[in-house]
């Protein structure tokens, strides 16, 4: 499947209305709050990697599987230049690293989205000063343009087919059963399905092109084996995915930050600096106002907190007795 063919425009008039629903809850439910973070999920990524088999096509293996090394993560997040991390990375990950090949598809696929966000206009390449002006035309944040520019503009600029595509990396570890891998290819997968149904319902065109995503992968069963990690950032993935998981209840907001609140406890970054915080918050003083992680879910809960907290409570004590039948993760 492939969805190279859709319209930059028509591809984001579907997933706005897919990420509505995703997310549970509409701007309508959160004024006078923070709204929720604007990163895309991870269903909403580049156009090579969000159509591509993400479970079938694998990347090549020379060696046995290595142990992965802790500081993946660490690096990524504190690398101010994606290109050198995709090529530190790319060894590791030729070698079987199944962390390495999470990062790295992360790398790929987060440079595509954000250069396309703020670098690309009408299937053109935008330079710096071509993209600042740009961001200022749409409101966006130039220091977060300028940021992009700094750690993707050389995946523009220079030859990247040594690297591979992420999809191929995401599906080989998967394949691994890396634990953000599987979460990732699970939202890919509920999404998609999301967007089939869409179609099916005549909400949005069908393209011919919504084939199969995750090679029969059960997202279910992805998600159960990842949450097992108790990986905050795959708890908050969680909680993105509750929309999704639940499409037929009809509020989701209290499961969704109840999970966030979990993540946030459990080591989430959930600080003012944190990306998804900022992204969330913009100038919003009552994200700005919260010193704590917990204010900072209570102000978006608003009147739900009561429940939010009470469902957290419970969410702590199944994680923590490994009572991973308890969790309602979908069926």
């Amino acid at each position: 499947m492939s969805l190279t063919r859709w319209s930059y425009l028509g591809l984001t008039l579907v997933l706005v209305t897919a990420g509505a629903a995703w997310f549970g809850f509409s701007r309508n439910d959160m004024k006078g709050q923070p709204s929720l973070p604007q990163t895309p999920p991870p269903a909403v990524q580049s156009e090579r990697s969000v159509g591509a088999p993400v479970a079938s096509e694998v990347a090549p293996q020379s060696v046995p599987r290595q142990k992965a090394s802790p500081s993946y993560q660490r690096e990524y997040e504190a690398s101010q230049n994606f290109w050198e991390l995709a090529h530190s990375l790319l060894p590791a990950a030729r070698a079987g690293d199944a962390d390495a090949e999470y990062y790295l598809s992360k790398v790929l696929e987060r440079c595509a989205d954000e250069n396309r966000m703020y670098f690309e206009r009408k299937g053109r390449r935008l330079s710096l000063d071509e993209g600042l002006r740009y961001a200022v035309a749409r409101h966006l944040s130039i220091e977060t343009a300028q940021s992009v520019f700094d750690r993707c503009h050389e995946f523009q600029t220079e030859d990247a087919a040594d690297l591979g595509t992420s999809a191929t990396w995401l599906a080989a570890a998967t394949d691994a059963g890396q634990p953000g891998a599987e979460a990732t290819t699970a939202m890919k997968i509920l999404l998609h399905n999301q967007m089939l149904n869409f179609a099916r319902g005549g909400a949005v065109p069908d393209s011919g092109n919504l084939g199969a995503v995750g090679n029969g992968a059960d997202p279910l069963q992805l998600l159960r084996s990842a949450v097992k990690s108790k990986n905050p950032e795959i708890l908050f993935t969680i909680g993105e995915a509750q929309g999704l998981l639940h499409p037929a209840a009809a509020d989701t907001k209290a499961a969704q930050l109840s999970w966030w609140l979990v993540a946030c406890q459990r080591g989430l970054d959930c600080t003012a600096n944190a990306e998804w915080v900022q992204n969330s918050c913009g100038g919003n003083p009552a994200c700005a106002s919260a010193n704590t992680p917990t204010e900072l879910v209570r102000n978006l809960a608003g009147d739900q907190w009561p429940e939010v907290e009470e469902r957290a409570q419970r969410l702590g004590t199944q994680l923590d007795n490994d009572q991973w039948d308890a969790l309602d993760l979908g069926s």
